[in-house]
């Protein structure tokens, strides 16, 4: 028990994160249904749950076995020692999720979790301490029982605390950046918004851990040792590079956009690192001839009229036309966006923006491809 670790990863960036996972030294294994296998115990969930950019979640392994029917779920979960680290008046949420399985009522596998793990613990639990957060995944009628070591999704990275138009979540932007192969360096974003992709990238740039400034649950677990999560923390802030500066710099052609973008730099604590300034994309260019574009532009379906995007998008394509030194990565749910930017991509990908299906395009920079 707590000696294999599962990350989600959200769709379409599984690659990713396994590529972070094997840059931190773990040999993932393949990623089923979203859930990515490393070997790892107490301090790796710990350490993944803080550096981990483009991931979602992390959990612990507690039991797995196959379970086709409901007896079988509850001798599984039932032979699980329980009273090794769930406090008696633990109180105990449940999850569930089934793929392809004989099992797919959630609510019922969750009742029956709930049933076995209360009967290994003697009957009855008050549930008037700590939360534990449990997950019971089915996927072809092979169960998992995992505690859930993150809480509020990695995405909520502690900085982002006033909402602009259109965000996009930070574990998204990181995929973005790092599909783009960003890892340091010249870095623009002509449609920066609150400063979503610009603070990633200062993050990568200065190997600032994204969960430095938030909190876990497993930091409410008592089987988490405290002095563990602390050098944990401690290794981490000791990587960070704070002297460097990296060219970073994100625009926006509305004033207030700008202002957020650096409350939320400085509570990343990354004031300094990136330069928001009001422009408009239109004016895209920069000093320097190599770097990285990523991007986050109006789609037409909750910002901006369809009719304006074809002018948009054709003249990014006109301003990146004079900057072929650059990578540029977009992401956008806009079907015609190639034809309108005049450029077909070397790469595209489908990913999920706030549920919205969209397509990431990548151009790559000449002699720099991936």
């Amino acid at each position: 028990m707590f000696e294999k670790i599962y990350v989600a990863a959200a769709s379409g960036t599984e690659s990713v994160v396994k590529k972070e996972l094997t840059r931190m030294g773990y040999g993932p294994g393949g990623a089923d249904y979203g859930l990515i296998p490393v070997t790892g115990g107490i301090e790796d969930a710990v350490k993944l749950n803080m550096a981990l950019r483009s991931a979602t979640r992390v959990y612990s392994l507690i039991a797995e076995g196959y379970a086709d029917n409901f007896d079988a779920l509850y001798e599984l979960v039932r032979a699980v020692p329980f009273e090794d680290f769930l406090p008696r008046d633990a109180a105990v949420n449940v999850d569930a999720a089934s793929h392809r399985s004989a099992l797919f009522a959630l609510s019922a596998i969750q009742r029956v979790v709930k049933r076995a793990l209360c009967d290994r613990m003697g009957g009855t639990m008050a549930e008037s301490g700590k939360t534990y957060y449990l997950r019971c995944v089915i996927n072809e009628n092979r169960a998992l029982l995992l505690l859930d070591t993150t809480g509020e999704s990695l995405h909520k990275r502690g900085y982002r605390t006033y909402v602009g138009d259109a965000p996009i979540r930070e574990t998204l932007a990181a995929a973005m950046l790092l599909l783009a192969g960003y890892r340091g360096g010249v870095l623009i974003d002509p449609f920066c918004g609150s400063g979503t992709i610009p603070i990633e990238a200062a993050m990568i740039a200065t190997d600032t851990a994204p969960g430095l400034n938030r909190a876990f649950a497993f930091e409410n677990y008592d089987v988490f040792p405290s002095e563990t999560i602390k050098n944990v923390r401690e290794s981490l802030i000791a990587a960070v590079k704070t002297d460097f500066k990296p060219e970073i710099c994100g625009y926006d052609v509305n004033p207030k956009a700008c202002e957020l973008a650096n409350r939320h730099l400085i509570k990343a604590g990354l004031g300094g690192k990136v330069h928001f300034q009001r422009r408009d994309a239109k004016e895209l260019s920069s000093r320097f001839s190599a770097g990285h574009i990523v991007t986050n532009p109006p789609y037409g379906i909750r910002l901006g009229k369809s009719g304006e995007l074809k002018s948009l998008y054709g003249n990014l394509g006109e301003r990146y036309a004079d900057m072929r030194g650059f990578t540029l990565g977009v992401i956008t749910a806009y079907p015609f966006f190639e034809k309108d930017f005049g450029m077909r991509a070397d790469r595209k990908r489908k990913l999920y923006n706030s549920e919205i299906e969209s397509v990431y395009y990548i151009f790559n920079a000449p002699n720099k491809a991936r």
